[in-house]
């Protein structure tokens, strides 16, 4: 089987997961990856993988889209440079995956060329809100306001991560035996703890990715000081681009030793080390309407066998409470986050327990799985609507 993969997104996480899923499914099959001329990931991708730089960067992230530092002309370069989602047709593909979530460029020539008429078509969801134009979430009601008004695509299967975000994209009309719950994997592409330089620094608690408000860092900056007040040498490593609000960092001036910032995108040769070093990895996500739950950090403290303390944002209660990996506390919460920290590093037994849990969630979450799972998704679109032409498809634009 010859699987192609579409990637809207250069930045960060979504880059990485394509490459970590496209690793994996070419140990059996075909793949082809059409993605934007430079990526997050284009180290990763392996030799196995055919990878076609189609596109150019739009540059609009989460942080700059929250510090509304977006280009606009270089993003509309990198928007209309879609277009070459007619390369689709080179490579007569049995199934198109975009695993990026179909931004609406994607959807937008992708409809254009009719790709989605030529080919079974799956797309990976990886946040699904209950409401699609809820103000709490400006940059999803923005986006999803600019897909009401372009065409629909004929998706034959839909991924999501968890059993919440099922239930949200049933909830806007979608067929329920179109959409699989696949987890998201656990990162093997940073390392592991063996390829780290450091050691663990047992007091030192990691909060890794964007920095922008629905992921809460604010929440553990505002926790810090209590943390402190019983572990007087905890820190807390920021990593990650993006901007905290003023009250955050006014308690980060306040108390400058409990803190150590990396205002910047962590190159991915650091990832490792930055795991290797945490006693505990912090995910204080706020509530997204259940429709979160996972999380590239998570996976990958899970691959480092760091604890985590998550917040009870969406599926974090059976991925890091019930498997043990860990503790979950209710959102926007500092005291309950920093009892939640204090219990966990002043108890080196109970965290040596959560750490082999969580390298045991790395093993249940392994590419090799989730390529499986992705493979039998693959096999019965392709079985139930076969490819049908080697020429550009019908335009409905």
């Amino acid at each position: 089987m010859r699987v192609l993969y579409l990637l809207g997104q250069g930045d960060g996480g979504l880059a990485h997961y394509t490459a970590e899923l496209a690793n994996a499914v070419a140990a059996d099959h075909e793949v082809i990856v059409l993605k934007p001329t430079e990526t997050d990931a284009d180290e990763h991708f392996d030799d196995a993988v055919t990878v076609v730089d189609a596109f150019e960067p739009i540059g609009i992230t989460m942080p700059r889209i929250h510090s509304f530092e977006v280009d606009p002309v270089a993003a509309l370069r990198g928007l209309r440079s879609y277009t070459a989602v007619r390369r689709v047709f080179e490579f007569d593909p049995d199934v198109v995956h975009d695993a990026s979530g179909l931004f609406p460029q994607v959807r937008w020539f992708a409809a254009r060329h009719g790709v989605d008429e030529a080919y079974p078509f799956v797309v990976t969801k990886h946040e699904v809100p209950e409401s699609r134009f809820s103000l709490s979430r400006p940059a999803v009601a923005v986006e999803e306001s600019i897909n009401a008004l372009l065409p629909a695509l004929d998706v034959d299967a839909h991924v999501v991560h968890t059993t919440n975000q099922r239930e949200a994209l049933t909830g806007y009309g979608v067929d329920p035996d179109s959409v699989s719950v696949i987890p998201h994997g656990a990162y093997s592409l940073f390392g592991s703890p063996d390829d780290a330089t450091t050691a663990t620094e047992p007091n030192t608690l990691l909060f890794f990715g964007n920095v922008v408000p629905p992921k809460g860092p604010d929440t553990l900056v505002e926790a810090m000081p209590l943390v402190r007040e019983r572990v007087p040498d905890a820190t807390a490593v920021i990593a990650g681009d993006g901007s905290l609000p003023a009250s955050a960092r006014a308690t980060m001036a306040a108390h400058p030793d409990a803190f150590e910032r990396h205002d910047r995108y962590v190159p991915d040769d650091e990832v490792g080390d930055l795991f290797a070093r945490a006693a505990v990895v912090v995910a204080p996500y706020r509530d997204q309407g259940g429709t979160k739950g996972h999380s590239g950090a998570v996976s990958t403290a899970f691959s480092f066998g760091n604890p985590v303390v998550a917040s009870t944002a969406g599926e974090f209660p059976r991925l890091v409470g019930e498997r043990g990996c860990g503790r979950v506390v209710p959102p926007d919460d500092p005291e309950r986050l920093a009892d939640a920290l204090v219990d966990v590093l002043l108890d080196p037994e109970t965290r040596a327990q959560m750490a082999r849990n969580s390298r045991e969630m790395a093993d249940r979450l392994s590419w090799a799985s989730v390529a499986e799972r992705h493979r039998a998704v693959y096999e019965r679109v392709a079985a139930s609507r076969p490819a049908s032409t080697s020429g550009e498809g019908c335009s409905r634009i």
